[in-house]
Formats: C-alpha cells, structure tokens, sequence
C-alpha cells in the first residue's frame, strides 16, 4: 500500500505514513504538529527603583533599630558614659548597610530578565549564581497586577503569576521568586499595567483550551 498524500510505502494494517503523518484516508495527523516555541514574544526587564529601595530598606532597618534600643534601654545611659562615640559607630554601620545592599541589589535587577514565548514563560537571574525558571501557560491558574500605596507613589507596581501549585495568599518574596512557591512575583515594573496587558495577553493567548 502506498500513502495517498506522499506516495510513500506503507503497511497495510498501518493507520498513518510513517513519513509525513497522513492517515489512510488523506488527512494529516494531529499529534505531529509541533509549536515553534524558540522565539521571544516579549521581553520584561523590571528597573530597579532607587527611592522606592531606599525607603524599604531603611524601614527594615528602623525596625532593628527600635527592636535594639527596647533591649538596651535600661542600660543606654551607662553605654553612652562608657562609648561616648556609639552614635557615630551607629550611624556609620546603618550608611554602609544600606549602600551595600542597595548596590547588590542594583546588580541583581541588572541581572533580571523576563522572557514570554508562544506557549512558556522563562525568568532568569546570571548574578552570582545563575538561576533560571520555566513556566507553562497550561499550568498558570492568575496573573494578577497590583499596586501598593508606595508603589504608586515611585510609579511601578508588581505583577504575579500564580501557577495551580501555588497560593494566591500573602507571601514573602524576593525581587523575583516566590519563596518556596511555583510562581513568578515580578517588582519594580514600570508602566505596570501596560505591561501587565501584554503579558497576560500573551498567556491566555497561548493557553490551551479545555
């Protein structure tokens, strides 16, 4: 027997050519398609946001700095006759805290990098150590945007992908993962709601129907 559609040999008892995927009575197999997923439909590069930083940092500082004059407060007067110079030292460490982990964190964002195929999302981080994340649209259950108070204030926001493995609860995260999550937590996004747009679009577009 020889296919109808390339003219190639086939067995009888054969329900589609080997060679192009042809069933018996002309039609193309299905499961022989394939998606071509190599290239970027878009690209998110969050920026990092000095101000915005800047006052998250220094609040988790103020924090420690409440936590350690509450257990130092009996004794502060005497610490302060024996090292006169505490507040100086205080002071320096707080500065040089905070440079440096803005700085390193400068660098991470710099690092960041979102990529959006035809049918998966890819994050990836090259600092230090490299580390890369792969999402399939069919397993992504809510892209959701939001927008804190201090966020709208330095014009970003944040952008959450939630997979069907993840919470869609409060969590902790870094600049880019979820902690112990199986989605995407993207900050620092700039014109966030047009992007958030373009990335769902993109997400339901290559989502597969039920």
């Amino acid at each position: 027997m020889f296919c109808k559609n390339c003219g190639a040999e086939i067995s009888d008892d054969a329900q589609f050519c080997p060679k192009c995927g042809a069933s018996r009575t002309g039609d193309t197999k299905k499961s022989n398609e394939v998606v071509d997923d190599n290239k970027v439909q878009f690209q998110l590069k969050p920026k990092f946001n000095w101000g915005y930083k800047l006052l998250g940092t220094l609040g988790v500082v103020l924090i420690w700095v409440i936590i350690i004059f509450c257990y130092l407060i009996e004794s502060i007067e005497e610490l302060l006759i024996l090292f006169p110079s505490i507040p100086v030292i205080a002071l320096a460490i707080i500065i040089i805290y905070t440079a440096g982990k803005l700085i390193f964190e400068k660098m991470q964002y710099d690092d960041l990098e979102y990529n959006f195929y035809k049918t998966k999302a890819e994050y990836k981080d090259g600092f230090l150590n490299k580390e890369e994340k792969e999402l399939k649209y069919k397993y992504i259950r809510e892209v959701t945007m939001t927008q804190s108070i201090i966020e709208r204030i330095f014009r970003i926001g944040t952008i959450r992908i939630f997979t069907n493995a993840s919470s869609g609860g409060a969590y902790n995260s870094k600049h880019n993962n979820m902690y112990g999550k199986n989605g995407l937590a993207i900050h620092c996004v700039e014109n966030v709601k047009e992007q958030y747009q373009k990335v769902k679009e993109i997400i339901d577009a290559g989502t597969p129907e039920d």
